[in-house]
């Protein structure tokens, strides 16, 4: 049975990559590319041997995904300081926010899943759809370039950048969240100390530790250095608020 065989007779998933491309307003020159962006690892792994997940691509798309926020903002907030700008971006790039525009798409719809992850309500969790979405970014410049990728994002972030602008929005980005907590109590900075690396080059698992001063207040993982900073930021600041109750 062929690649494209196998995910179209998959009862948990509703793959339809005409469907899918219609709403992306992109065609592929090499649909697999598609296929492979909304490929979770439990699906590759129960395919066998050889059969590629999203997870690398995940990773490209950040830094693609980063750098096109990065430019739009740059030109449409000329005004704004670094610090606010940062914020921006922190925001539009985060797991919350590109969940949103996940949703808007409907991409849970197109994920392909392991039977494990798909009893354990995988279409629902946020981080995977935030991830494919990431993924999708990567395979569009890979089939395309930078322009097309360009053009996938303008639209699908109008609605936010609409939010941050006109409505005001208050943007965060927990490390800074939790730099401000730990200065107004007096604490020492946080740290972030990779402990550890795992995984090929184009699958890494980066473990993470988040110190402030001498006491460790959270160790996370994640598939790039920034996100597991970012988890380790929210757990910690969570942590530290609960205890000032």
């Amino acid at each position: 049975m062929s690649l494209e065989s196998t995910i179209l007779s998959n009862s948990n998933s509703s793959f339809d990559l005409a469907e899918l491309q219609q709403k992306l307003g992109h065609t592929f020159d090499d649909p697999t590319l598609l296929e492979k962006a909304l490929t979770h690892r439990s699906f590759a792994h129960e395919a066998g041997k050889g059969s590629a997940d999203n997870e690398s691509l995940e990773f490209l798309g950040d830094s693609i995904l980063g750098f096109l926020i990065t430019d739009i903002i740059y030109n449409r907030f000329p005004q704004l300081d670094e610090g606010h700008k940062s914020k921006i971006k922190a925001y539009l790039v985060s797991a919350v926010a590109l969940s949103k525009l996940a949703l808007k798409l409907d991409l849970a719809k197109y994920l392909r899943l392991g039977k494990g992850e798909e009893k354990t309500g995988g279409r629902q969790k946020q981080a995977l759809r935030a991830n494919a979405l990431e993924a999708v970014v990567a395979v569009i410049y890979l089939d395309a370039g930078i322009d097309a990728a360009r053009a996938f994002v303008e639209p699908l972030y109008a609605p936010l950048f609409t939010e941050v602008q006109v409505k005001g929005v208050t943007v965060e980005d927990p490390k800074t969240t939790l730099q401000e907590h730990l200065q107004a109590q007096n604490l020492s900075p946080a740290q972030y100390v990779v402990i550890k690396v795992k995984g090929p080059e184009h699958r890494r698992t980066f473990h993470i530790d988040l110190l402030v001063g001498d006491r460790k207040l959270a160790s996370t993982t994640g598939s790039t250095k920034k996100k597991a900073e970012l988890k380790a930021a929210r757990i910690g600041l969570e942590k530290l608020k609960q205890e000032a109750t």
